[in-house]
Protein backbone atom coordinates (compact mmCIF):
# COMPACT_ATOMS: atom_id res chain seq x y z
CA UNK A 1 0.00 0.00 0.00
CA UNK A 2 1.42 3.43 -1.14
CA UNK A 3 0.13 6.51 0.90
CA UNK A 4 0.25 9.89 -0.52
CA UNK A 5 -1.86 11.99 1.32
CA UNK A 6 -3.13 12.35 5.18
CA UNK A 7 -6.05 13.93 7.05
CA UNK A 8 -6.30 14.71 10.11
CA UNK A 9 -8.80 16.31 12.41
CA UNK A 10 -8.04 17.50 16.22
CA UNK A 11 -10.99 19.37 18.33
CA UNK A 12 -11.65 19.90 21.92
CA UNK A 13 -14.87 20.58 23.58
CA UNK A 14 -14.72 22.67 26.52
CA UNK A 15 -17.38 25.03 29.19
CA UNK A 16 -17.80 28.30 28.05
CA UNK A 17 -16.20 30.24 31.24
CA UNK A 18 -18.97 32.81 31.90
CA UNK A 19 -22.18 30.66 30.82
CA UNK A 20 -24.23 27.23 32.19
CA UNK A 21 -24.92 24.39 29.80
CA UNK A 22 -22.63 26.16 26.91
CA UNK A 23 -19.76 24.39 25.30
CA UNK A 24 -16.88 25.69 22.34
CA UNK A 25 -15.33 23.38 20.20
CA UNK A 26 -12.55 25.07 17.80
CA UNK A 27 -11.62 22.36 15.41
CA UNK A 28 -9.53 21.85 12.78
CA UNK A 29 -8.74 19.46 9.70
CA UNK A 30 -5.25 19.59 8.14
CA UNK A 31 -4.46 17.89 4.68
CA UNK A 32 -0.85 17.17 3.95
CA UNK A 33 0.22 15.37 0.43
CA UNK A 34 3.12 12.95 1.36
CA UNK A 35 7.05 13.89 -0.50
CA UNK A 36 8.59 10.71 -2.22
CA UNK A 37 9.83 8.30 0.54
CA UNK A 38 8.28 10.32 3.41
CA UNK A 39 7.79 8.11 6.36
CA UNK A 40 3.65 7.94 6.63
CA UNK A 41 4.22 7.45 10.38
CA UNK A 42 6.50 10.38 10.91
CA UNK A 43 4.29 12.58 8.62
CA UNK A 44 0.92 11.48 10.66
CA UNK A 45 2.04 12.78 14.00
CA UNK A 46 4.34 15.53 13.05
CA UNK A 47 0.50 17.13 11.64
CA UNK A 48 -1.26 15.31 14.61
CA UNK A 49 1.01 17.49 16.37
CA UNK A 50 0.34 20.42 14.45
CA UNK A 51 -3.37 20.41 14.59
CA UNK A 52 -3.38 19.43 18.35
CA UNK A 53 -1.20 23.06 18.79
CA UNK A 54 -3.48 25.26 16.82
CA UNK A 55 -6.84 23.58 18.00
CA UNK A 56 -5.50 24.64 21.82
CA UNK A 57 -4.07 27.69 20.58
CA UNK A 58 -7.53 28.76 19.09
CA UNK A 59 -8.47 27.55 22.29
CA UNK A 60 -6.64 29.86 24.36
CA UNK A 61 -7.49 32.60 22.19
CA UNK A 62 -11.54 32.07 22.54
CA UNK A 63 -10.72 31.89 26.41
CA UNK A 64 -8.96 35.32 26.67
CA UNK A 65 -11.58 37.11 24.53
CA UNK A 66 -14.32 35.26 26.50
CA UNK A 67 -12.80 36.86 29.52
CA UNK A 68 -12.04 40.14 28.03
CA UNK A 69 -15.74 40.61 26.72
CA UNK A 70 -17.01 39.20 29.84
CA UNK A 71 -14.87 42.03 31.86
CA UNK A 72 -15.81 45.10 29.59
CA UNK A 73 -19.77 43.86 30.19
CA UNK A 74 -19.69 43.85 34.04
CA UNK A 75 -17.50 47.42 33.98
CA UNK A 76 -20.34 48.75 31.47
CA UNK A 77 -23.12 47.60 33.72
CA UNK A 78 -20.98 48.71 36.57
CA UNK A 79 -20.97 52.15 35.38
CA UNK A 80 -24.68 52.51 34.19
CA UNK A 81 -25.25 51.39 37.84
CA UNK A 82 -23.30 54.06 39.32
CA UNK A 83 -24.60 56.71 36.61
CA UNK A 84 -28.01 56.33 37.97
CA UNK A 85 -27.11 56.00 41.75
CA UNK A 86 -24.88 59.35 40.96
CA UNK A 87 -28.48 60.81 39.61
CA UNK A 88 -30.57 59.71 41.89
CA UNK A 89 -27.99 61.67 44.36
CA UNK A 90 -27.68 64.58 42.87
CA UNK A 91 -32.05 64.67 42.17
CA UNK A 92 -31.82 64.46 46.40
CA UNK A 93 -29.52 66.69 47.10
CA UNK A 94 -31.14 69.51 44.47
CA UNK A 95 -34.51 68.97 46.05
CA UNK A 96 -32.55 69.08 49.40
CA UNK A 97 -31.62 72.22 48.58
CA UNK A 98 -34.48 74.12 47.20
CA UNK A 99 -36.53 72.69 49.93
CA UNK A 100 -33.91 73.82 52.94
CA UNK A 101 -31.91 76.69 50.99
CA UNK A 102 -30.20 77.29 54.29
CA UNK A 103 -28.54 74.28 54.52
CA UNK A 104 -24.76 74.22 53.26
CA UNK A 105 -22.79 71.30 52.42
CA UNK A 106 -19.58 70.71 55.20
CA UNK A 107 -17.72 70.83 51.74
CA UNK A 108 -18.98 74.15 50.59
CA UNK A 109 -18.41 75.46 53.94
CA UNK A 110 -15.04 74.53 53.87
CA UNK A 111 -14.63 75.84 50.23
CA UNK A 112 -15.62 79.21 51.45
CA UNK A 113 -13.81 79.13 54.53
CA UNK A 114 -10.37 78.58 52.02
CA UNK A 115 -11.62 81.40 50.11
CA UNK A 116 -11.68 83.91 52.83
CA UNK A 117 -15.75 83.96 53.59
Amino acid sequence: MTIKTIKISAGRTFNHPHEQYSNLRPEVVLEATLAEGENPVEAVKALQAQAEGLVEDHKQGMLKSLEELYQLTERQAEMRGLQVSLKSAQDRLDALRRMHPELKLISDEADHEREGF
